[in-house]
């Protein structure tokens, strides 16, 4: 591989700077990967990229932003790279895979209930996506508009279900994996019925171990704390009811609702990510 190849760049916004770090690739069967900085909320939010190998479909590739992709981003590319050798046998093909991290791992730091939450700036953050974000990754890679994916995990999870309900144009599917409903479950069911949904593809998972507490915990001096705070945001409950809502507005065919078996809300992200990688693939077509 070439050293680092590094860029400024002017994104779609005004007065914003985009600094690229990128990798590129000289044989064209392997894959680039790339490391955007875009600004957000006096921060730097990175965007990191996988690009497939070899010349773009006529339209582009699909593409699925991942949420928190300092938690999940190298899983993907890892479980695309091999997913996408056997398309026939796996229902994926290759894709670009974009990865937005905070700008602040600090799990004291509140900039994900800022951004993800309707109490905060969600509409802020959600141009963020489409008039920086996208932008800066069709710059760089052609990517299909029409078969945009978004992914998000608990509170992502939750911000995914808002931007289908207060941005339906901006992604043709959706995979809310754990969402944290319970952080505005009204709200959310309201908007949903009121939007102009279309032939959306929904992907929801939650872990068997949500509300259900796993044979270690449950042993736990502190098991009876975890319990009562489950009982209060029922994950499962509420996923399972979500999956309704949309079955009901959506094709049923569309909505898939997934329980996965001895998986909890951290564990479920690895397990979840192929049946995403899938509804990519599908999406838009």
């Amino acid at each position: 591989m070439p050293s680092a190849l590094l860029k400024t760049a002017r994104n779609s916004s005004p007065n914003r700077t985009m600094t690229a770090s990128a990798t590129p690739a000289t044989d064209p069967r392997i894959a680039e990967s790339l490391s955007l900085s875009l600004p957000h909320g006096g921060a730097a939010y990175r965007v990191d990229l996988h690009v497939p190998a070899g010349e773009a479909p006529v339209g582009g590739w699909p593409a699925m932003l991942m949420l928190d992709g300092e938690g999940c981003f190298a899983t993907a590319v890892e479980a695309l790279r091999r997913m996408s050798r056997r398309p026939d046998a796996t229902g994926t093909g290759p894709m670009i895979l974009i990865g937005l991290s905070s700008p602040d791992r600090d799990p004291q730091d509140r900039h994900r209930e800022r951004d993800f939450g309707a109490r905060g700036a969600a509409s802020d953050f959600a141009r963020f996506v489409e008039a920086d974000v996208i932008a800066a990754v069709a710059a760089h890679a052609r990517l299909d508009p029409r078969r945009l994916t978004l992914f998000g995990h608990s509170l992502g999870g939750y911000h995914a279900l808002w931007m289908l309900a207060h941005r339906p144009h901006l992604f043709a599917a959706i995979a809310a994996i754990s969402p944290s409903i319970w952080w505005d479950p009204e709200g959310l069911r309201d908007a949903l019925r009121k939007a102009s949904l279309g032939d959306h593809r929904i992907l929801l998972c939650v872990g068997e171990w949500e509300e259900e507490l796993p044979p270690w915990q449950a042993a736990r001096q502190d098991s009876d704390a975890v319990r009562s705070r489950r009982a209060e945001r029922q994950m499962v409950a509420r996923a399972r009811d979500m999956a309704t809502l949309l079955a009901d507005r959506l094709d049923p065919a569309n909505v898939q609702y997934r329980m996965l078996a001895e998986e909890d809300h951290a564990s479920i992200i690895s397990a979840a990510i192929p049946r995403a990688l899938r509804l990519a693939s599908a999406a838009g077509r």
